[in-house]
């Protein structure tokens, strides 16, 4: 017949509602025991029961008789060497034993939403639940548990996760038998958390057009638990063209030069943040990518820079030189600068100045350089006016043509600046004189390309039959639109005389031709596009030059 443990009923602390009977018996004294598995008391001699021992042998014991529930049994206590009393319900009763849990380490970014934690142990009865305990000694209930056997419970925690954090943990776990019974595992469950991201999910970059090149921006998360390195990894989704992402010990960089869209684009992606416990948290993010937005300036004003640009391209264009007659040479193209990348302030504004094109004159004097236009910094100087049979060529962006007689045509005065995208700010001279002796040729005037044409004399004939030089080319952009190719900053067309009408145009680049006794007065460079005027000659009337074309200021973002 099988006997219970003494050792295991002190040990599992069942013994309730006992007193103290006395020391330890004497050897000749018999103690009763309640045999479970026969339900019934038995009786030993004391001489037979070792206080060490955790096993009664069995020796010399007898059946006495069933026992009422509310009855009082008599045991040994080992631990305390004296005789203790207790019910016989209470003596039935079993406490649940733990043995282990499953995951004792929680991680947060296991994906499920939930976290099931499986208990294993001893003398499970068919009620029998669990719960956590924080380590502040709050009770987290969880929303089921469920029985599988006397020796495994199962639990889910979904509504109080919330609470699963590691301020709280470690977390205790307390099974309790229907009984009311209950056993206490302390520290048994910890938790592994998830990274927490620190970038706010949603948009994290605008790339206007200009501020294509060179973007970069970092994403980040932190291991709340060891602070340990994360590795970021493009989960779902696409990055924008031209950009590129990169995992490092800061974050998930997304860099690089995006590549330009004929209409506004937004870019949704998710990445990835995980640690080394393989813990994991995903965020979605988006970066737009704008197309070309074009603000063109024919007057002076105020450029307000939209909030979200650090950047702009923009082309500045000053008046063209104006003409004379009597013998002119072409007007010198307006500065010209193509800036792109030009820092501003997001949220500000730029002064803007767009310069008049230079007067024109139906005399030998009275006409005038251009206008400098100006954007913030950058000043495109305004193109120099022409020379006449009495003046040279005047100095200016571009410089004027050489006139009538005279020797020489103006210089360039136009910064050529060097800018993180390579060099910018045009302007070149104007043309000289004929070649042929005398020198009776008229220049053209400078233009952003290139610089004006010397005149001649008409391929070796009469001295009385000057040819003017073409102006100088511009230079073509497409920043007004975005597509289409404009020439600016053309220099005039020198005059030609004696009633051959020859004049010479600007190459495309927008500044007037020369006139001629036939052709009258010189042609005024295009309005907007900072070209030259076209020179004239009075020879037999006093046909006036071309005015210098009008400046423009265009910002592109």
């Amino acid at each position: 017949m099988a006997l219970t443990k003494v050792g295991r009923l002190v040990d599992k602390g069942i013994v309730k509602d006992q007193t103290n009977l006395g020391t330890q018996a004497a050897d000749t004294d018999e103690y009763l025991l309640y045999d479970a598995s026969a339900d019934a008391l038995k009786s030993i001699a004391a001489s037979n029961v070792t206080p060490n021992e955790t096993l009664i042998t069995g020796k010399d014991e007898i059946t006495i008789g069933n026992v009422a529930g509310n009855d009082v049994l008599l045991i040994y206590d080992t631990s305390a060497g004296v005789l203790k009393k207790i019910t016989k319900s209470a003596f039935d009763a079993l406490q649940p034993g733990f043995t282990s849990v499953s995951p004792s380490n929680l991680l947060t970014g296991d994906g499920t939403g939930n976290y099931t934690i499986v208990v294993t142990g001893t003398d499970f009865d068919t009620t029998a639940t669990f719960k956590l305990v924080t380590d502040g000694g709050t009770d987290i209930a969880l929303d089921t548990v469920t029985r599988d056997s006397s020796t495994q419970l199962t639990g889910v925690v979904a509504k109080n996760k919330t609470n699963l954090t590691n301020a709280n943990e470690p977390f205790d776990i307390v099974i309790t038998n229907g009984n009311g019974l209950s056993t206490t595992s302390a520290n048994a469950v910890t938790i592994d958390a998830q990274p927490i991201w620190s970038t706010a999910s949603g948009n994290i970059g605008s790339i206007y057009d200009s501020g294509r090149s060179g973007f970069s921006i970092t994403v980040a998360a932190a291991d709340p638990e060891s602070g340990g390195d994360i590795t970021y990894t493009l989960e779902s989704g696409s990055l924008p063209a031209g950009l590129s992402g990169t995992s490092t010990s800061s974050g998930y960089v997304v860099s690089g030069t995006a590549s330009a869209v004929g209409s506004n684009t937004t870019s949704t992606f998710t990445i990835r943040a995980a640690d080394a416990n393989s813990n994991i948290a995903d965020r979605q993010f988006n970066i737009v990518v704008y197309a070309p937005t074009q603000q063109s300036f024919t007057s002076s004003g105020t450029f307000s820079v939209p909030s979200g640009i650090s950047s702009v391209n923009v082309l500045v264009v000053a008046g063209g030189g104006g003409a004379g007659s009597t013998h002119s040479g072409g007007g010198g193209a307006g500065g010209l600068i193509y800036r792109p990348g030009f820092t501003v302030t997001p949220g500000g504004t730029v002064t803007v100045t767009v310069g008049d094109g230079g007067a024109s004159s139906t005399s030998a004097t009275g006409h005038s350089n251009g206008q400098n236009s100006v954007f913030g910094t950058l000043t495109a100087v305004g193109g120099g006016k022409s020379g006449t049979n009495q003046t040279p060529g005047s100095n200016g962006g571009s410089g004027g043509g050489c006139g009538y007689g005279q020797s020489q045509g103006g210089t360039a005065n136009q910064p050529t600046q060097s800018g993180d995208s390579g060099t910018y700010g045009f302007g070149n001279p104007g043309g000289g004189p004929g070649a042929n002796s005398p020198s009776y040729g008229t220049g053209g005037g400078g233009g952003a390309g290139a610089a004006g044409s010397s005149g001649n004399n008409g391929a070796g004939g009469p001295s009385d039959h000057p040819i003017g030089g073409p102006g100088g080319v511009g230079k073509a952009y497409t920043i007004a639109d975005g597509t289409t190719s404009v020439y600016y900053a053309g220099g005039g067309g020198g005059a030609s005389g004696n009633g051959d009408g020859s004049g010479s145009t600007s190459q495309g680049g927008q500044g007037g031709g020369g006139g001629g006794v036939t052709s009258g007065v010189g042609q005024s460079g295009t309005a907007n596009r900072g070209g030259g005027g076209g020179g004239s000659d009075d020879r037999s009337a006093p046909n006036g030059g071309g005015t210098g074309g009008k400046g423009i200021v265009i910002v592109s973002y």
